[in-house]
């Protein structure tokens, strides 16, 4: 990619605060979050398709929701307040000093990738040398300078999610917006860009949200996340906390942590949506309970191990799927669960979908807590 190590600092002496209270409704649905990103940090608001996470990037950036907005919502960065609704405060987006990312880049087919790059400048007053002037660091930054003239139909979907972030960083804005700015690429390409997005994010001083439905884009990128779920954040954190401790299976299989719910009784516990019984090492919990497996701490055997594991059950490999120095094989049957091993495990058990395979894991990796 060619930016590895290349960073710009920016000339914000007081780098704001981003807070924001945004109450919408329509159709049925209500959108209710609460959410303050410290400047020079990332957060990511991490939900599934429908959880209304476009709707936050809509009402931050000022992009039109006449009418949906609850008299509650306002919206600050630092001193500003970009929206108040109770009164009647809307400043426009042009006018927010807001950049944003894209899923689908947005770029301007009729510009060149420079002007696309240079496009918030010239917008803003400055005459056309001095926007491509100030654009062209990016443009190097970004390892975009033999692309320069090329426009957006002729570049990949890496190079044209590279310039749109060159175009929003380039407006040299207060906070940083990106919206699913790695869905529409491939695995490796998407690997790439990440890369990329860490390394130039980490030079900006202001708050930065990235709205995403991938945990690896979230749990790589994020200093804190804040997970939507129906319209309502259920679990905020760093991403350690919300590996630790899931709220919610949603949240669970996010994080890759098995979640369970159950009724504890004497160092056992009945699972409530399986035909199963989970053998955990205290004894003395009783009533429902929230059951966490890590996927690290199950092993997987051709015959039922004789160890000193205390709950083995017999499953069927649904899905193997690669996930860097790890494999993730998920498991169906008396127990649904996913499942992570080294891909000499994978070889030497012969894993495929299909399969049968004992899975095994200790009592004392049982994690149990009262529901």
């Amino acid at each position: 990619m060619g930016a590895s190590g290349n960073s710009t600092r920016w000339p914000v002496v007081t780098a704001p605060q981003l807070t924001a209270r945004i109450v919408l409704e329509r159709a049925g649905f209500t959108l209710d979050i609460d959410m303050v990103i410290k400047a020079g940090t990332t957060t990511a608001l991490l939900g599934p398709n429908g959880a209304g996470k476009s709707s936050v990037i809509a009402a931050i950036a000022g992009l039109d929701l006449a009418g949906t907005m609850g008299e509650q919502t306002h919206i600050g960065l630092g001193s500003r307040v970009l929206t108040d609704v109770s009164h009647s405060v809307f400043v426009p987006p042009e006018e927010r000093r807001i950049g944003v990312v894209f899923q689908d880049h947005r770029l301007f087919e009729h510009l060149s990738v420079q002007d696309n790059v240079a496009f918030a400048l010239r917008s803003s007053g400055a005459s056309r040398a001095e926007s491509r002037r100030r654009a062209a660091p990016w443009i190097a930054l970004l390892s975009l300078e033999k692309f320069a003239q090329r426009r957006p139909s002729e570049l990949s979907g890496g190079q044209a999610q590279r310039v749109a972030i060159a175009r929003a960083l380039a407006s040299e804005p207060d906070l940083l917006l990106l919206d699913e700015p790695l869905a529409a690429l491939d695995v490796t390409t998407r690997s790439e860009v990440r890369r990329v997005v860490r390394e130039q994010t980490e030079s900006f001083t202001g708050p930065r949200l990235l709205v995403t439905h991938d945990p690896s884009d979230a749990f790589l990128l994020a200093d804190r996340l804040y997970i939507v779920e129906n319209g309502r954040i259920s679990q905020s954190g760093s991403p350690d906390e919300i590996r630790r401790s899931p709220a919610t299976p949603y949240v669970a299989a996010l994080s890759g942590t098995n979640l369970f719910t159950g009724s504890a009784s004497a160092g056992s516990v009945v699972l409530t949506e399986h035909d199963h019984v989970i053998t955990i090492a205290d004894t003395a919990m009783t009533g429902p309970v929230l059951v966490t497996v890590h996927p690290t701490a199950i092993s997987l055997h051709v015959e039922q191990p004789s160890g000193s594991q205390r709950n083995t059950w017999l499953a069927t490999v649904d899905l193997v799927e690669p996930l860097g120095d790890t494999v993730r094989v998920t498991l169906s049957g008396t127990i649904p669960i996913a499942v992570d091993v080294t891909p000499g495990a994978v070889t030497s058990l012969g894993l495929g979908p299909g399969s049968l395979v004992w899975a095994a894991v200790k009592a004392t990796e049982v994690h149990a807590s009262p529901a």
